[in-house]
């Protein structure tokens, strides 16, 4: 019976060992002689512990009296040289076997090599630990989740902002923490990205510990195995609050300065202005006395006076438009937008501009396609850009002879946008002018406050269109701008008209700012 036991334990895979009741080893199968070197006569009775290692020897020793004292199943680790003299962690576990009456009469146990076990998880703890305290070091709230969405990772920013435990931010939802007016498109965008496996980046607010939200740039970048799969989503969430304020701060300044230089654009043509309004109302005047001629005529001609008078409100009238225009131009309203006609719009610039234009010597020409379609803008604000330009283009001719000073409109349709150009006789711009031309508060005159053409760029920007400069090929400077052509307009897109703006395809001067 003894000799089959041997070759079953023998044939086990496993490391096995049998023991007395008092725990001294009784026999040992060939796996475990292999692993250790010790053959059953080396082993027996207590010189097993010959292979233990003597720093972990006492604690075994201690746990495998504990084991014997209760009679109970029980498990050890320790670390045990292997036959090349290498210490190795192994597992022991053993159970008690009992006769008819209940009595143990043997220990049977296993030993199991855990080393690369404990190697593997010793590296993931320590990489788990290094991960963490990298994810600590970010001067940013990080938060890492499972693909399915499930919190694994903050870092201890992310805990300081929420003002909360990571367990209890486990299982946080974003409409706990989120702008409620930030919500749907918070998840709109998690939704997606978690669809396509594409990144994200959005822009909302977060509400910190003390109440008060804050703007925050969340960035959400997948990180994936080598086939590909996402394994986990890193989020990062970059505080914009400061800048946001800022923004709305420069954004406040700047609208202040587009008012100063559009009332000041408006003051300096003051003349032209008086002279718009001097002729309707002169010409009232005139048929006012006309009027009154024929009523003193013997008999009255009131057919006469009645065309007169016709007359004297045609011009009251006139009168009238030319000062709601201004008014139009000095109220300080929100934009407002619609589909202009900016063959219109801009024949009300040109018309106030021309006195300023004939007091300075300049000829001015006026090229509008017919049939321009619409655009979608705001009618002051494209008329304040306008009314920049041509002002420039008069000041800049302002060193040129007499006789040589030109300014030349032109008006048309460019693929999908309306383009407006103003192009003067002037010197033209230097290099360095061209790079820095639209930026804010730079200025060729010794007067000039750097801003009006910063803030022109501004607005076409925000009409979807494109502002730029360059140097016409016979000289002079050329302002074109476009905007896009409105909805309403494309569907009935007619024939392109032949005038072209004074530019390539692609601005060789388009500068940014």
């Amino acid at each position: 019976m003894e000799f089959d036991l041997r070759r079953v334990l023998d044939a086990l895979p496993a490391m096995v060992w049998i023991a007395l009741p008092d725990g001294r080893l009784e026999l040992v199968n060939r796996s475990w002689s292999e692993f250790t070197g010790l053959g059953l006569d080396e082993a027996h009775g207590s010189e097993w512990q010959a292979a233990a290692h003597p720093d972990d020897l006492p604690a075994l020793l201690e746990r495998w009296r504990s084991i014997l004292e209760t009679g109970q199943p029980g498990e050890i680790e320790a670390r045990v040289r292997r036959f090349d003299g290498q210490y190795r962690r192994v597992r022991m576990q053993c159970s008690p076997m009992f006769d008819e009456a209940g009595r143990i009469i043997n220990w049977c146990g296993t030993v199991t090599d855990v080393e690369d076990l404990r190697r593997a998880e010793e590296t993931l703890r320590r990489r788990e630990l290094d991960f963490q305290l990298i994810v600590d070091s970010i001067p940013l709230p990080v938060a890492v989740t499972t693909p399915s969405g499930e919190v694994e990772g903050l870092n201890q920013l992310t805990l300081d902002y929420f003002g909360k435990s990571y367990e209890e931010l486990k299982g946080w939802k974003a409409s706990e923490v989120v702008h409620p007016d930030d919500l749907e498109r918070t998840i709109a965008a998690h939704l997606e990205a978690h669809q396509q496996g594409n990144s994200y980046n959005i822009e909302i607010r977060h509400r910190r510990a003390d109440g008060v939200y804050r703007w925050y740039n969340v960035l959400g970048l997948p990180l994936r195995d080598q086939q590909g799969n996402i394994l986990r989503w890193l989020h990062l969430l970059i505080d914009i609050d400061d800048r946001r304020r800022a923004e709305a701060a420069l954004q406040a300044a700047n609208d202040r300065l587009a008012r100063a230089s559009q009332v000041a654009s408006l003051v300096e043509l003051s003349a032209s202005i008086a002279h718009e309004v001097n002729q309707p109302i002169a010409a009232a005047l005139a048929n006012a006395q006309a009027a009154l001629r024929w009523l003193g005529r013997d008999p009255p001609d009131f057919a006469e006076v009645r065309e007169a008078l016709d007359d004297v409100v045609k011009d009251g009238t006139r009168a009238g438009a030319v000062i709601d225009r201004i008014r139009s131009l000095f109220k300080n309203a929100p934009p407002s937008l619609e589909d202009l006609d900016i063959s219109e719009a801009l024949s009300e610039i040109v018309a106030l501009s021309r006195g300023k234009a004939l007091k300075n010597g300049v000829s001015l020409q006026v090229q509008l396609s017919g049939g321009l379609p619409t655009v979608r803008g705001d009618r002051v604000q494209l008329q304040q850009v306008m009314l920049n330009l041509i002002t420039n283009a008069i000041e800049a001719m302002s060193d040129v002879d007499d006789g040589n000073r030109s300014l030349r409109i032109t008006a048309g349709r460019d693929d999908d946008n309306v383009f407006v150009s103003v192009q003067d006789s002037g010197p033209g711009l230097t290099p360095a002018t061209l790079e820095r031309v639209f930026e804010p508060f730079y200025t060729t005159k010794p007067t000039g406050l750097g801003v009006g053409l910063s803030i022109c760029r501004s607005i076409i920007e925000a009409h979807s269109g494109a502002l730029w400069a360059t140097n016409a090929e016979s000289g002079g400077a050329v302002f074109s701008f476009t905007v896009p052509i409105s909805t309403s307009a494309k569907s009935s897109k007619g024939v392109q008209d032949p005038i072209m703006p004074s530019r390539a395809p692609q601005p060789l001067a388009h500068v940014t700012f």
